[in-house]
């Protein structure tokens, strides 16, 4: 009776071991996908960041800032993508159950959500920049003044959002020179 208890106790824990070894190569696995994804979600999120500081920050004429807006433009249509491979590992991840990433904080969701403001920030730039043309081409008004315009907007825009708020754009008309009454 010793002998077939020692005998089934090596098999419980060879059985134990071959477990133990594929939770181990598990969450080996597991590890890679994290960094995968958190390589790719940071690289993403870098980019994000560069490319609207280069939409805010674009200088030159108008008609140079537009055709530089629409290349970018076109960029950020096409890191679309990219943005899909992203999902894709995060979809994996959550095949193996993987809720938590020490190697990012970033996620799916918040990347989408940069990624689709950062292509309306584009999208209203572009605008912005036609209507600035037209207005140049019909009011008179100079490039010089235009430029000068755009320049006290994006020093205001603190948080390079596209938009101003009452207090900033006050501001931004006083440091032109205009002064508004207290009414307003």
């Amino acid at each position: 009776a010793l002998d077939e208890t020692w005998e089934n106790l090596k098999k419980v824990v060879g059985k134990r071991e071959i477990e133990l070894k594929d939770e181990h190569k598990k969450q080996i696995h597991n590890d890679e996908l994290r960094q995968r994804f958190a390589r790719e979600a940071n690289a993403f999120h870098q980019w994000l960041t560069d490319t609207r500081v280069k939409v805010m920050e674009e200088t030159g004429s108008l008609e140079q800032q537009l055709e530089s807006v629409k290349k970018i433009t076109f960029e950020v249509k096409s890191w679309r993508a990219k943005l899909k491979s992203i999902e894709n590992i995060a979809h994996e991840m959550g095949m193996h159950v993987i809720l938590d990433n020490r190697y990012t904080e970033h996620s799916t969701v918040g990347l989408h959500q940069q990624w689709d403001q950062l292509e309306q920030l584009c999208q209203r730039m572009q605008q912005n920049l036609e209507q600035q043309i037209m207005a140049k081409e019909t009011s008179g008004v100079s490039e010089t003044q235009l430029r000068d315009l755009s320049l006290m907007f994006r020093h205001h825009d603190k948080e390079r959002t596209g938009k101003l708020n009452h207090a900033d754009f006050k501001k931004c008309l006083r440091s032109l020179g205009y002064d508004l009454p207290m009414f307003e």
